[in-house]
Formats: C-alpha cells, sequence, structure tokens
C-alpha cells in the first residue's frame, strides 16, 4: 500500500493570523532548546527530519553556519529550496535511511513527524537521528498524549497520528539524556490544549 503523501498544505492545520502566531511561538521555542546546546559549545551542523519547505529549518541557520533538511516529499524540497536557497534541503526516500555518515550533525530535530508514523518506523527514524548526532543534542517536539490514537492507525502506511508519552521516547534515545522538556504551546482556541511535548536530548556517544 503506498504511503501518505503529504502536501504543502497539509504540513499545519492553521490559515491566517493564527498560522503567524502559531509560526512565533514555534520558532521561539526551537532557538530556547538550540540554545541549550549552544551554551556548551558552537553548533558545527544542524539538520531536521521531515522538514517540510523549512518553516522550522530556518531557525536551525541562526545558530549553525551548516544546515540541512531532509524531506520524502519532492515537491516540499522544491519550495524549501526556492525559499531558502543558502540552505541543502534533500528529497530522501525514506526518514529512516539518511544519505549522511555517522557524527555528521551536532544538533538534530523532528518537529511533528514521528506522530505521523507507526510505532516501528517512528522508531526507525529515532535510530537514525541517533546514527547522525555524535556527541550533541536531538530535539524531538512530538505529541505526547499517549491516549491519541487519530486516522487510519490499522494500516500500516495511512494517515495518522499517534500520541507517545515522553517515556516512551526516553527508552528509544538511550543511552542518551533528557536534559529540556516542556509543553509545546500554539495560538489560543486550538481543539485540544496538550498539543506535545519539546524534549531535548543530550548525546553522549
Amino acid at each position: 500500500m503506498p504511503r501518505h503523501r503529504w502536501s504543502p498544505g497539509e504540513t499545519s492545520d492553521v490559515t491566517g493570523p493564527g498560522s503567524n502566531l502559531r509560526n512565533y511561538l514555534e520558532q521561539r521555542d526551537v532557538r530556547r532548546c538550540l540554545g541549550v546546546a549552544a551554551a556548551e559549545g558552537p553548533i558545527g551542523a544542524a539538520g531536521e527530519v521531515g522538514c517540510g519547505y523549512g518553516r522550522l529549518t530556518m531557525v536551525l541557520s541562526e545558530f549553525s553556519s551548516a544546515v540541512t533538511g531532509f524531506e520524502r516529499e519532492g515537491e516540499l524540497v522544491a519550495e524549501a529550496s526556492r525559499l531558502l536557497p543558502t540552505i541543502e534541503f534533500v528529497n530522501v526516500a525514506s526518514l529512516a535511511s539518511l544519505p549522511k555518515p555517522p557524527a555528521s550533525f551536532d544538533f538534530m530535530m523532528t518537529f511533528t513527524v514521528l506522530q505521523h508514523l507507526h510505532d516501528a518506523e517512528a522508531e526507525a527514524v529515532v535510530e537514525e537521528i541517533r546514527r547522525l548526532v555524535g556527541k550533541g543534542f536531538v530535539l524531538l517536539a512530538e505529541e505526547t498524549d499517549a491516549s491519541l490514537r487519530d486516522g487510519d492507525v490499522d494500516l500500516e502506511h495511512g494517515g495518522v497520528t499517534i500520541g507517545r508519552s515522553v517515556e516512551t521516547y526516553q527508552r528509544w534515545m538511550e543511552p542518551h539524556e533528557l536534559v529540556l522538556q516542556f509543553p509545546r504551546q500554539i495560538e489560543p482556541g486550538y481543539a485540544r490544549e496538550d498539543v506535545g511535548t519539546y524534549m531535548v536530548f543530550r548525546c553522549t556517544t
């Protein structure tokens, strides 16, 4: 069965003025997470897995001069490359197989991507992120309400939203240490109050 393919319009479920506020809040909070890493030394290379058209990838470039975004959807990669020509965007077949050597990055993040993957694929993506980060940092920003199940959860490649506990992500990231976590904040009036957690891990191997 073919996997769900994401269009530019599906990368966010808010439009108009609310989208401006959400972008500001999310970029602010990604900067906070990057600040934790930058406080321990320069971020030589930074990457985002499942970067869409680069709306948060651009924040990485404020802290690193070598930024790479990985994305499965060719249409989104083309748009990201057009909007942000100084950033490297790579079209990949799978987020669990990225064309970079081990320990290529000092900071990597994925933002509301794992929550749209079934467990086996999501864990494989986390494993790939761990491979690419040496002694650096990983930011996972994902739904963490473990009761959340939405979409075609019984179809291996269906469009889904799956919440997983912080403890699940800690287990997948072992032996790396969770050094910062705080709630994701978006625009007021959203259907759910709990929309996930920012989780920053320090990688030591």
